[in-house]
Order: structure tokens, then sequence, then C-alpha cells
């Protein structure tokens, strides 16, 4: 009786900072290799740089990169040999005219530049995107790290009970081989161990399976185990709703594509007006002239200048500009229609962490004190023999279980937060 006694304030003191303290991976047995501790800082830099989607995000600002080099291309140069007046035996050197052309095709003034400021905001958009990216990703491996962390402490919670609960069997056995106890107590023992262990199990491979979404976001599939070193805590701030809102608004990367994209529009726009203006053509030629049969060439120099004439394509300018314009006018409902649903957004991932702050704070002012107060008297009432030892086991498992739902609790305002921090940038 005594040494379940001191088992069971024990574990009522090792439990009391349950939700603040690290938190242990599960150890390795002596064969396996030693896992690698990762804090979250490490996670996110990791993920930073070799998360797939992220990688891919960056590369896309090289191939915006390209595409404005590709605006600034000029047409091409056209080099041609011209020959006239050849004789019927194909002699070159008695041919009556030979010319040596160069011809050069030069756009309006404007159009050029406009098509480079369109590429450029492409580019703008793709850096965005990178950084839009790298936000939704760092949230994910945050829910992803915590998830970790609240699964190793039910973990190592039910793998204490079961514990506890081996040396509750323990003694029922001797009690019940002395004749003072029932074999009824036996069998609960031994089923509630059989029923820890499948909770055990179910826990472990939820443990796996969030270590194992981890590391395909870190983009890391070697085989590594992993130990999360971080611990569930949160720390409480006073946020004002109006102040968040226009915060995470003017820092939201999808706000921002969407008023580029606007800017984008009109730059088309620009672009399609500037079409209903001609484009020119200059050349420059070497011209050889023979007046006479076998008198030599005389040289020459020619010059070529030319004008498009879109007029004569009136119908197709038109159409151009109308379909821009329809365009412009969609981006800036689109734009407007972004900047409602990021406001909405952040305001609903607010009141989300807010009530999860709420149930935190029950948990720290009355819960948490209630339930530890409750074993003190359970402990109490079981050494002056006012309770039988399943009874008091009934009490611990509610102390366990109330400290399983604080980490879940803390968990949950955690994931809020990290919701909060991406609220504005979730749309596509």
């Amino acid at each position: 009786m005594n040494k379940l006694f001191v088992l069971f304030v024990f574990v009522s003191l090792s439990l009391n900072g349950y939700a603040q303290e690290n938190n242990d991976a599960i150890q390795p047995k002596a064969d396996e290799p030693m896992a690698q501790k990762l804090t979250l800082n490490e996670a996110i830099e990791i993920v930073n740089k070799s998360n797939p989607e992220v990688v891919a995000a960056l590369k896309e600002i090289d191939v915006s990169e390209g595409r404005i080099l590709q605006a600034g291309r000029l047409q091409n140069a056209e080099l041609s040999v011209e020959a006239n007046e050849i004789p019927a035996g194909f002699d070159f050197g008695e041919t009556g005219e030979l010319d040596l052309n160069f011809n050069q095709q030069l756009e309006f003034f404007g159009k050029r530049g406009t098509r480079i400021q369109s590429a450029e905001y492409l580019k703008k958009i793709a850096e965005l995107n990178y950084e839009r990216i790298k936000k939704l990703i760092t949230s994910q491996i945050k829910k992803d790290y915590y998830c970790g962390l609240l699964s190793n402490q039910i973990v190592e919670s039910i793998e204490s009970n079961i514990n506890l609960l081996n040396d509750f069997l323990a003694q029922v056995t001797d009690r019940y081989q002395a004749g003072t106890s029932s074999y009824l107590d036996v069998i609960r023992a031994k089923v509630e161990i059989t029923r820890l262990k499948n909770e055990l199990f179910d826990a472990r491979k939820n443990y796996q399976q969030t270590v194992g979404q981890l590391k395909i976001l870190l983009g890391r599939e070697n085989g590594i185990e992993y130990e999360l070193t971080d611990s569930l805590f949160y720390q409480f701030s006073d946020l004002n709703k109006d102040t968040v809102i226009n915060f995470y608004s003017s820092q939201s990367n999808f706000l921002k594509i969407s008023e580029i994209q606007f800017e984008q529009s009109k730059s088309f726009l620009s672009l399609a007006e500037k079409n209903s203006l001609p484009d020119f053509n200059l050349g420059i030629a070497f011209q050889n002239r023979q007046p006479l049969p076998g008198n030599g060439f005389d040289q020459f120099f020619g010059l070529n200048v030319g004008i498009s004439l879109p007029m004569f394509y009136s119908s197709g300018v038109r159409g151009d500009i109308q379909e821009a314009e329809a365009n412009l006018s969609i981006s800036d409902i689109r734009l407007q229609y972004a900047k409602i649903r990021v406001a909405q957004s952040i305001r609903i991932a607010f009141n989300n962490l807010s009530f999860a702050e709420e149930q935190l704070k029950l948990f720290d002012t009355s819960l948490l004190k209630d339930v530890e107060d409750e074993l003190r008297a359970g402990i109490t009432a079981y050494q002056n023999g006012q309770i039988d030892l399943l009874n008091l086991f009934d009490i611990y498992r509610t102390y366990r279980a109330t400290k399983v739902e604080y980490s879940r609790t803390i968990f949950n305002t955690l994931v809020a937060l990290a919701e909060l921090e991406v609220s504005a940038e979730v749309f596509e």
C-alpha cells in the first residue's frame, strides 16, 4: 500500500508541469540509431531551402526574368543577296543587277517598353508568390510540428499510465491471493492495461504519421528519425481585432498580387491601344548595276523606308482594345473582392484564436487547479482508508485526461495562431 501511495505522489509531482516542460521524443532502443534533434526554427529553416513547392516557386522568378528578356526582343533583321538579269548560262559574273540588302522592322515608340513593363509585373507576382508559398508551408510545418509534440505527449502519458497500472495489477493480484480482493479487480486491471496498450499503438502510429508528414514538407526522406525538442507553450498577447486585420491585410502577398494583376491589366490595355499605331521598316542596300554587258558594274546605295497600315485591320485592333478593357474591369472586380475575402478570412481566424485562448485560460484559471486538488484529496482519502485503490485510480485517470486535454487546448491555440498568420494568403 505504501509503495503505491509513493508512486501516486511521484506521478502527481512529475506531471505538475506537464504542458510547459520540454517534450522528449520516444526514446530509441539500444540497437536503434539516435534520433536527430529538431527545433521548430530549424524545421522552418530547412523547409525554406528544400521544400519542393518553395524551390519551384523560387524557380518561377527565374522564369519571369527570362520573360522580361523575351519581352524586350527586337524583330530579327534580314540580310539578303538579290541577283537579277542572270544570263541563261548562269554566269553570275555577267549578272546585270546584284544587290546586298539589309532590313530591320522597328516598332512604334513605346510598344517594346510596355511589353517589358508587363513582363516585369509578372516577375513581381512571382516574387510575391514565392513569399506567399513560404508563409503557407511555414504555417503547415508549424502545425505538423505542434501535432508531433502533442502526439508524443499523449504517448508518454499512456506509457506512464500503463506502468502505473502494472503496479496496480501486482498489488491487486497480491490482495487476491491473500483473499482480501476479488478476482474481478484483477480482470478489470488486465482489461484496462489492454485498452491502454491499444491506445498506445494508435498514439504511436499517429506520431509516426505526423513525423512522416513533417519529413515530406522538409523535402527530406533519408531514413533519419527526428526528435522534436520544442515544447507546447503559448504566450498570451493582447490583440485588437481591427489592428490585426489592418496588419495582416497590409502584409498579404495574395492582396499585393491582386493589385499588381490590376496594374498589369492596365499595361495590357495600353499595349492594345498602341498596337493601333503603325510599325516601321528600314532597309538599306548596296547595289551593283551593269549598264551595258561587258562594261563592268556601277555601285549605288539604296534606301527603303516602310510603314505598316493597321487601319486596314481596324476591327481586330478594336477587338484587342475591347478585350483589354474588359479584362481591366475584371481585374478591378477581383481586386475589390480579394480585399473583402482577406478581411473576412482574418476576422474568422482572429475569432478562432480568441475562442481557443478562452478555452486555454479556463484551464489555467480553474480546471488544472481543481483536478490537482482532487488528486491530492484522493491520495489523502486513500491513505486514511476512506476510498479504495480503484477509486483512487479513477481519480488519477481524470487527472491524466485533464492534462492531455490541456495539452490539446494549447495545441489548438498554437494552430489557431499559425492559421491567423496565413489567413490573408490562403486563396488561389
